[in-house]
């Protein structure tokens, strides 16, 4: 800042202490020396510097000019007022008048007719009465500045898009690792789930217990164009009937005797955007199933304890593993709200219904624990041939906890069938039982390929021809024509 006047000294003490008047020759060297170092602390200064009184009019600059600002040699505004130049469009606004009006320092950012950009700085000078005397104003081209950090902006906007693209395909990437499949049935809700996954219908997933209902939820939401939104999940059979109505709608401060003191947030209004996967929704209490349908038909929810309802963008993914219209029957679910649910049925076949996919999930699981325990455990192909035999009461859950419990339990890095079948309860529904075929083939073929299969089995489960031929209701002379047989074709590659 520089001050408005300077103060020369004409006393000086010499000889002895005597004031002695100092020249108008010495003043005016003194003040020369002054000005030269002023000039030279002028010149050294990066940005442009102007003095102007208190009516505006320019009283002195510094070296420094910013090119294609003034549009005018500074020279012929010498004694002028800057302020006009603001109204005949030079740039704008005025920091001058911005100082005067408010009698404090002022930033600024003028922008020149020409585009560009000047941060510009006004600092009052007061004298002994506290009235404007001079502003200093100092300027500085910063259209480079900007455009730089215009820039910067967009790279960081980009940077973030491509954060979020990245976290996607990381997803995507770990939902292809669940997706385990290549059976035709698999296939056919594949191609369903991405038609329908660019839109907002509510979608009802039915499956037995360990099909992978979530799994299929959790696609739909990763091919869809919700992906970026997120993805919650409530299973309604897990949590209290006092306590799940909370969880969904939220509630208010003060709503009742223990809630927090700030309210919360439901599940629909944390989803909103995006989707919200209810697991055993046939667990849904009666009044619940009412304010359900209400969140469905009219896209609101009302939390607990207020009266305004909160408008929600939220796709509903529902998934039971029991037959809803059995229980609308029995009266124990909503008739309207099973229809609000059921615009997208897909139905999950399990396991045992795609024998194709046993042998990828087995090998899936088990490279997934070996890596996890550095093991090099394998299977044997009579060990994947018992596998795909097996019913599989709780399907792809079941057989991730049986290789788990295989890797765990083996002693050697070969599973074979013998080892396998002492974790196979084969006795299980026995009767409902039935060979798989996989395609169609001549009947005397099938009939041969099962009834190798059934001894290949009773002979790994029950070690003796005698054992087995009382488990297959034939004599053990059969057993052993036959399980010789089959030994010995395997052993020369027919």
């Amino acid at each position: 800042m520089f001050s408005n006047s300077i103060n020369v000294p004409v006393d000086v003490e010499e000889n002895g202490g005597q004031t002695v008047k100092r020249s108008n020759e010495s003043e005016i060297e003194y003040i020369k020396e002054l000005n030269t170092d002023l000039n030279a602390i002028l010149s050294s200064i990066y940005d442009e510097i102007l003095v102007v009184n208190a009516k505006g009019e320019l009283l002195r600059y510094s070296d420094k000019i910013i090119e294609d600002f003034w549009q005018v040699d500074l020279k012929e505004l010498i004694g002028k007022n800057i302020m006009e130049l603001v109204d005949k469009g030079y740039f704008t606004p005025s920091v001058s008048r911005l100082v005067m009006e408010k009698q404090k320092k002022v930033s600024v950012v003028q922008e020149t007719s020409t585009g560009r950009k000047i941060l510009a700085v006004g600092n009052p000078i007061f004298n002994e009465n506290n009235k404007l005397e001079r502003i200093v104003i100092a300027s500085r081209d910063i259209t480079e500045t900007s455009r730089l950090k215009n820039e910067l902006q967009e790279i960081r906007e980009k940077t973030e898009i491509y954060k979020k693209e990245l976290q996607q395909f990381k997803m995507k990437d770990q939902l292809s690792k669940k997706l385990i499949y290549s059976s035709p049935k698999m296939e056919k809700i594949m191609n369903q789930v991405k038609k329908i996954a660019d839109f907002s219908s509510t979608v009802l997933l039915n499956g037995e217990s360990g099909v992978g209902k979530e799994v299929i939820a959790e696609a739909i939401h990763q091919f869809g164009r919700r992906a970026d939104k997120p993805f919650l999940k409530l299973n309604c059979g897990a949590i209290p009937e006092n306590l799940l109505e909370s969880e969904l709608f939220g509630y208010v401060k003060g709503s009742f005797t223990g809630a927090d003191k700030n309210g919360k947030e439901g599940y629909f209004k944390q989803a909103n955007g995006g989707i919200l996967f209810l697991d055993e929704i046939g667990e849904m209490p009666m009044h619940l199933q009412v304010k359900l349908l209400r969140v469905l038909q009219e896209q609101e929810v009302i939390p607990i304890g207020s009266t305004t309802p909160v408008k929600i963008d939220v796709q509903i993914i529902a998934a039971t593993n029991k037959k809803l219209e059995k229980l609308v029957e029995e009266g124990a679910f909503r008739e309207d709200l099973f229809y609000r649910l059921n615009v997208i049925p897909i139905k999950i076949p399990p396991l045992r219904e795609r024998t194709e996919d046993i042998s990828l999930l087995a090998f899936h699981f088990l490279q997934r624990l070996n890596e996890k325990y550095d093991r090099h455990y394998h299977l044997t192909p009579d060990a994947i041939n018992m596998l795909e035999c097996y019913f599989w009461p709780g399907n792809v859950r079941e057989l991730q906890n049986i290789i788990e419990r295989l890797v765990v339990s083996a002693d050697q890095p070969a599973i074979d069938a013998e080892f396998v079948s002492q974790f196979l309860s084969f006795g299980y529904e026995s009767k409902k039982l039935r060979p798989v075929i996989t395609r169609v083939m001549p009947l005397q073929e099938a009939m041969e390929s099962v009834e190798e299969q059934l001894i290949i089995m009773a002979m790994n489960q029950y070690k003796t021809t005698t054992k087995a031929g009382k488990a297959l209701g034939i004599s053990q002379s059969s057993v052993s024509r036959k399980y010789q047989k089959i030994v010995s074709e395997k052993s020369i590659g027919i």
